[in-house]
């Protein structure tokens, strides 16, 4: 599979934009999923945009997510110093090297703005970590992913109580955990909390993490620039995710924060307000 994501990659991101934007003023993407989602996600979090300012960002954000869809073969079919140039600068660079340095454990919590895999394999360049992933359902991707992430000693489990067990263990032995914190949990693994001013299922692991071991944190997204340059966004994280009555709504904002550096950015394709409370109407449910 790396041969074949190499030979997807050959051509330069430039063509792939005139293609990619070739598709949306033909308007092609109206009828797709993709983009209701999109937009839905873009009214519910900035509802004071101008409907054409929200549709205008619908539409750059699926730029983006498609590019990174690139990003990402890009960095599977690479050795990783090759995949790190693609990367302009880092902002903050020294809240990850000097932690990690410190050999007491890290906790990263990164979120889905632009390519995961390609963030993950700049950050496995600099530290061994262990992460969680999601299983894909096709089995050879999914075991061909699963490998390019675990170079370099790297470990990734299944994100299942089994695979929380063994990265809380990592954790306790003083090593790095990247974690992604920005979906719908699972049924039961998760609260309510406030989320672009708006009830949502967050996930309770990560600051949960925090605040049961007292292990630093910090937060990394990958962003772009008005050049189309990419670079890495860290930040550190607030005081309050060591404290149980505020760390979760203390990690959305963090998340916020990070989503805004540029949200075309963001993927918004998924279903972030799904698990609506009992008095809420499910926002993705079709008219």
């Amino acid at each position: 599979m790396k041969a074949l994501f190499f030979v997807l990659t050959i051509l330069p991101i430039a063509y792939v934009r005139h293609a990619i934007n070739l598709y949306i003023y033909m308007g092609f993407h109206k009828r797709t999923e993709l983009y209701r989602i999109t937009l839905i996600n873009i009214n519910l979090c900035y509802p004071n945009l101008s409907n054409r300012e929200q549709i205008k960002l619908a539409k750059e954000s699926i730029i983006e997510t498609i590019v990174s869809g690139y990003e990402s073969m890009l960095s599977w079919s690479r050795p990783i110093h090759i995949s790190g140039k693609n990367i302009f600068k880092v902002e903050n660079n020294y809240l990850l090297s000097q932690n990690a340095q410190n050999n007491n454990g890290l906790i990263v919590i990164a979120i889905h703005s632009r390519s995961v895999d390609m963030l993950l394999k700049w950050i496995n360049s600099k530290t061994k970590t262990t992460s969680l992933y999601k299983k894909i359902k096709n089995k050879t991707l999914d075991s061909f992913i699963r490998n390019e992430r675990e170079k370099n000693n790297n470990e990734t489990y299944e994100t299942s109580i089994s695979g929380v067990r063994k990265i809380f263990k990592s954790l306790l032995s003083k090593n790095v955990i990247c974690l992604a914190a920005d979906q719908v949990p699972q049924a039961g693994m998760g609260e309510y909390v406030k989320f672009f001013n708006r009830d949502a299922y967050t996930t309770t692991l990560a600051s949960s993490l925090a605040y049961k071991t007292g292990k630093p944190v910090i937060y990394c997204s990958m962003n772009s620039d008005n050049n189309k340059n990419l670079f890495v966004s860290i930040k550190p994280c607030n005081k309050d995710i060591y404290s149980d009555s505020k760390r979760i709504l203390s990690m959305n904002n963090s998340i916020e924060n990070l989503i805004s550096i540029n949200p075309k950015d963001y993927s918004w394709e998924y279903k972030r307000f799904k698990k609506a409370q009992p008095k809420n109407v499910d926002p993705y449910l079709k008219a």
